[in-house]
């Protein structure tokens, strides 16, 4: 711990990249019953103006309900938040679930199913990547253990009894990355492939002492991974050929605007040698739009033997020249179908069976023979538009070995709204794993983002009763049946630590997974073109822009309205080291205050200091433990203070967020600031350098 005597400059065994970001925001204090540390700050801090105080040394630290109390007279008390929905989902057991199937004229009917969430103890995000059932009916589900600023690490947890219950997720040793085409290769055998190697397990997935290089193609171009193999096999259940696709741009091509490659090939030693490569020419297709002729390709891939011998591939269809005039990126893929009926030495056109936003897709072939196609809805387009805000998990099934397959009974498995004003691409799932059981059920697992969980049904494509659904009626879904990010508090230990030291003042440390949440308060809102953010800060060396303090409303005409003040840590010295945004939607910033590194005094640094931004008449400037910075501009005009911007812009005060230590969005808050918080200080009114040192000299008694 800095010792508050030594406010302002580090210790000399100081070390940046070692140390926690420290994040105050100075706030005036009042005297709360007998705290010994209040009474001597109240008489000296400015209290006239003063409209929102947290004091973490004198009784604002969080409860347990994670509620920070204000210890101004107007009690406008925050909440730590976690910056993504998170809450207890790491076992939530089977619950009642109804899927939608299409009835082939337009409506459609329910049908009973269930679900449940998994999630790893402690990651942000648990997403499923492969899913096998083995010889003795163990399930095996693969995900990626992810958590902010640590490695990826593929993860394994295994059930007895359907999926009804599981192990805890296990990590497996050795590995990095996320895992993909995890596989039964046999009587106890299991591999994946993560890190430009495939893994081996001879124990059912216990250990993986075994691993060979992931080759790349015969011509040595990139053999990219997404989807599930096919495993052709003896009456042992060992493998005789592993069938597999995979992807790669040609030299000087790229992502979105040229074609994707993918090459077809065999395995007949289990994985450790690859031949029988092609590259088929119907899997590319031209598609024209504004009078331009586009070379269009796929890329990930499942495969599946069929019934009837045929081999079947759903593929990852490149993004359609349409969309390439607006905002675009990979959630507007699509997938399609193509079929080789002599072994996979040639294959069919591609059948399109969507264009955008449906794709990841897992192929599954039933023990009736049907073949059963799921994929992931990141955005839920038809004839080149958005139709809906409706994301989720769909499947569709072909009753003839993959020659049609039933679009207008297309299957909802699992759906949620989610709508971005500033970027509706931003579809919040992703990633699929799924495995057909011997009693014709499925069990398939997808990755929520905004849960940071993977959500598993449990389904039969004739389960029964069915319901026709009726008028409006709609369906409750996964984001409605849990906590989303503003119905969470932040968890000690997770969000938030307590620091306290003998003969230190307390200190709420924010850990990079949560943040502040003030009130929208009309008080706060009302701010206008003079006011006062008080900051005293000591912050870690971190990238990515951290957030000293975000806001976020929706205009009227469905614009999002932000603001935020950040600082640049990876070149302090350079013309943004301290900035401040007001932005309606993707126009251009309306105005910002930029404070250059290269002046005096020193920008953000990592040690404990005062940091303030006055708003005085709508012009804004920043200060440091008292002192002008004397290199910063304001470019545009501010449009009231950065409360008051977004009061005067939005009509739903419910949509209204703001929060220290992070840019809070609609379901998630991000570029989350590393820091302790003493206090956080408001004001109504411009304070002057002289008032803004005595407030210093104030928190300094205060903390020795």
């Amino acid at each position: 711990m800095v010792l508050f005597s030594d406010f302002g400059r580090p210790p000399a065994d100081f070390e940046p990249r070692q140390r926690g970001l420290f994040f105050q925001v100075c706030t005036t204090l009042i005297v709360i019953g007998s705290s010994c540390y209040s009474s001597a700050v109240s008489a000296e801090v400015v209290t006239a103006g003063l409209v929102l105080n947290y004091d973490f040394a004198a009784g604002s630290l969080p409860d347990k309900n994670g509620s920070v109390r204000d210890l101004s007279p107007h009690g406008l008390d925050g909440v730590v938040r976690p910056i993504a929905a998170s809450g207890n989902l790491s076992r939530t057991g089977w619950r009642e679930h109804q899927i939608l199937q299409g009835d082939g004229q337009g409506g459609w009917v329910t049908r009973p199913a269930k679900m449940q969430f998994l999630k790893q103890p402690g990651s942000n995000f648990t997403m499923p990547f492969g899913m096998v059932q083995m010889d003795d009916g163990q399930i095996v589900l693969q995900c990626s253990g992810e958590r902010r600023g640590q490695s990826t690490v593929p993860i394994l947890a295994f059930s007895q009894d359907g999926g009804d219950t599981w192990t805890d997720f296990q990590p497996v040793a050795g590995t990095g990355g996320r895992p993909m085409h995890l596989s039964n290769f046999g009587p106890g055998r299991l591999s994946f492939i993560a890190g430009g190697r495939r893994w081996f397990s001879d124990d059912r997935g216990r250990s993986w002492p075994q691993n060979v290089e992931h080759p790349r193609t015969s011509e040595g171009q990139a053999f990219n991974l997404e989807g599930n193999d096919w495993i052709d096999r003896d009456e042992q259940g060992n493998p005789t050929a592993i069938l597999q696709l995979g992807w790669h741009y040609e030299p000087g091509k790229r992502h979105p605007m040229d074609d994707c490659t993918v090459v077809f090939r065999r395995s007949v030693d289990g994985g450790v040698t690859w031949g029988d490569e092609v590259s088929p020419p119907e899997w590319k297709f031209e598609m024209a739009h504004a009078g331009v002729t586009h070379l269009r390709g796929v890329s990930e891939g499942a495969i599946v033997r069929a019934a009837n011998g045929w081999l079947v591939a759903a593929l990852r269809t490149d993004v359609p020249p349409s969309y390439f005039e607006g905002p675009h990126n990979d959630t507007l893929e699509g997938t399609g179908i193509s079929i080789s009926k002599d072994d996979g030495r040639t294959w069919s056109k591609m059948n399109i069976l969507f264009y955008a936003g449906r794709h990841h897709a897992n192929l599954q072939r039933l023990s009736n023979g049907d073949l059963v196609c799921v994929m992931i809805v990141r955005a839920d387009c038809a004839a080149g538009k958005l139709v809906s805000h409706r994301r989720g998990c769909d499947a569709v099934i072909s009753h003839d070995n993959g020659l049609t397959w039933n679009l207008d009974r297309r299957y909802e498995l699992d759906r949620f709204d989610f709508h971005r004003p500033e970027f509706w691409l931003d579809g919040q799932c992703g990633h699929i794993g799924s495995v057909a059981l011997d009693d014709g059920s499925i069990v398939t697992a997808y990755g929520h983002y905004l849960l940071g969980a993977a959500v598993l049904v449990k389904w039969r494509p004739d389960a029964e009763p069915a319901r026709a659904l009726a008028g409006d009626e709609e369906l409750s879904n996964a984001g409605q049946k849990f906590k989303t990010l503003y119905d969470q508090t932040g968890q000690q230990g997770t969000e938030f630590e307590i620091e306290e030291e003998p003969g230190a003042p307390a200190q709420l440390r924010l850990t990079g997974s949560g943040w502040l949440q003030l009130p929208s308060d009309e008080r706060l809102l009302a701010i206008d073109d003079n006011g006062t953010i008080e900051l005293v800060l000591q912050p870690e060396q971190r990238g990515n822009f951290p957030i000293l303090l975000g806001g976020r409303g929706v205009t009227r005409d469905d614009k999002e309205c932000t603001f935020l003040v950040g600082f640049d840590m990876v070149n302090p010295h350079g013309g943004q080291a301290i900035f401040s945004d007001q932005r309606l939607g993707q126009e251009p910033n309306l105005s910002s205050v930029r404070v250059n590194g290269s002046g005096r005094p020193h920008a953000i640094e990592p040690v404990l200091q005062q940091l303030v931004m006055v708003m005085d008449q709508g012009r804004g400037r920043f200060y440091r433990d008292g002192k002008l910075f004397d290199k910063q501009e304001q470019i545009g005009v501010l449009s009231g203070s950065l409360f008051h911007f977004l009061r005067s812009r939005t009509e739903d005060l419910e949509s209204i967020r703001i929060g220290i230590g992070a840019q809070p969005g609609s379901h998630t808050a991000g570029r989350a600031l590393h820091a302790a918080l003493l206090a956080v200080r408001i004001y109504d009114r411009p304070l002057s350098p002289e008032e803004l040192l005595r407030n210093r000299d104030a928190t300094l008694n205060h903390r020795r």
